[in-house]
């Protein structure tokens, strides 16, 4: 799919774009392992739609129409709720997974932080709040992602946690076209909850703790670590 992260390229002459029909899905982290899991976009639902081409100032619109697949057990509403519910999960992964990042940014920095100032004796009460922060955040991680997976098969060994168990919920319920059931609505809502309860944590360490950190480190003047 073309985006501002990914642009759509040209070159001289004719050209061709092919949309596979799906939306953006969730964004993973590389070196993420996931059992069973998708986190691909949701299928654009049959219907009407329109591309616009703009080029030196001069806009092109083409109207173009998705058909359903006549072997398709389901109604147009149906697959809507599916595609609703994937976008859904998605949204809730991606915000974890967005979380993640600059967790790990976070707690690099922090370490540091210690590496740089370990021995500095002005310094001691921040380095003791640098190591419980980063088991905070670090905690956080560990309940939204299975961070002992390093290779495919850990997953058999260490259980899965809330986005790679949405995940899984993701490519049960878009084995084909049927909505989600009522039992895979209620388990969505539940790991969401879980997830937004780390989120809320997340954000709590970054507008209170990591604040006063960084309150305290600069009233030492080492102008070293910040956070963007």
């Amino acid at each position: 799919t073309a985006s501002e992260e990914n642009p759509l390229e040209v070159s001289k002459g004719g050209n061709q774009f092919v949309w596979d029909t799906r939306y953006e899905g969730a964004e993973t982290l590389e070196g993420m392992i996931f059992w069973s899991a998708s986190f691909s976009g949701a299928k654009a639902v049959p219907g009407d739609y329109s591309l616009e081409l703009e080029v030196n100032g001069q806009k092109k619109t083409q109207v173009f129409t998705i058909l359903k697949d006549p072997r398709a057990e389901v109604n147009i509403d149906q697959m809507k709720k599916q595609f609703d519910f994937v976008n859904t999960v998605n949204k809730t992964v991606d915000e974890a997974h967005k979380a993640i990042k600059n967790i790990r940014i976070i707690n690099s920095k922090l370490s540091g932080f210690e590496e740089n100032y370990g021995e500095l004796e002005e310094a001691k009460e921040l380095l003791a709040q640098s190591k419980i922060l980063k088991n905070k955040f670090s905690d956080i991680e560990k309940a939204l992602y299975q961070t002992q997976n390093k290779s495919n098969q850990d997953p058999l060994n260490f259980p899965i946690r809330l986005t790679n168990k949405l995940g899984h919920l993701n490519r049960l319920v878009t084995v084909n076209d049927f909505p989600p059931t009522e039992q895979d609505e209620a388990v969505r809502i539940q790991l969401t909850q879980e997830v937004e309860s780390q989120l809320e944590h997340y954000n709590e360490l970054i507008s209170e703790d990591l604040e006063s950190f960084n309150s305290a480190f600069a009233k030492l003047n080492l102008d070293y670590l910040t956070l963007k």
